[in-house]
């Protein structure tokens, strides 16, 4: 499969390269800075380009199944740039709507009832640092625009509350809108198996136009 990748240098992105590589997929890894991907191999193409660029969009699409998003807020981007580089990203596939898209979201946008999202619960965002506010705020905006932009080849895959480095285990389960927890009411996934269900995603196809979520 044809996979061009926004984002392949950051803790998750390199999961989801190194996944989708190993898998045998092609990968074409789009990077402001070309320079700080060393990675070699021969299904890995390395281009320049950004999501700022809504010019250059159609054309770096053009041709590829599926068009991933692991652009961070915690690698120099502002919520507002953040906000309008998936904004360029949904009008240039309303050109190619065959095209599918995955997002990587952000956790603090499952639910934990019915239409209450985490990051719309006060008591749960008074414990986290209010720093954390305009990209949690963001990730939830994002969501929406994909919900509302009348493509259906769209994906926004939430984390877990907690994601972080750890093992390829393999092992996880999945949901649509609700937080995954387990018993002791943890909600936690690492980098790796995030990157493990996002290629399975790609492959299998089972969360095409709505977001899902992963945990322990």
């Amino acid at each position: 499969m044809k996979i061009l990748l926004f984002g392949g240098t950051g803790n998750i992105g390199q999961r989801i390269l190194n996944e989708a590589l190993n898998r045998g997929h092609e990968v074409t890894s789009v990077q402001r800075k070309p320079e700080l991907l060393k990675l070699k191999n021969a299904n890995l193409t390395v281009v320049k380009g950004d999501l700022l660029n809504e010019v250059e969009l159609p054309a770096l699409i053009m041709g590829k199944d599926v068009i991933v998003s692991a652009i961070s807020l915690y690698t120099g981007l502002t919520p507002e740039q953040f906000k309008k580089a998936h904004q360029n990203l949904i009008n240039a596939l309303k050109g190619q709507q065959q095209t599918r898209v995955i997002a990587v979201g952000g956790g603090t946008n499952n639910e934990i009832a019915p239409g209450v999202r985490m990051l719309d619960n006060a008591d749960i965002m008074s414990k986290i640092p209010s720093e954390y506010y305009p990209p949690i705020f963001a990730h939830g905006e994002v969501q929406k625009f994909y919900e509302n932009s009348g493509l259906k080849n769209w994906t926004y895959f939430n984390p877990a509350a907690m994601i972080q480095a750890g093992e390829r285990t393999g092992k996880f389960r999945l949901g649509t809108t609700n937080l995954i927890a387990d018993k002791k009411g943890e909600s936690t996934i690492s980098f790796e198996d995030y990157a493990v269900a996002l290629v399975d995603e790609i492959e299998n196809q089972q969360y095409l136009g709505q977001p899902f979520t992963i945990g322990y």
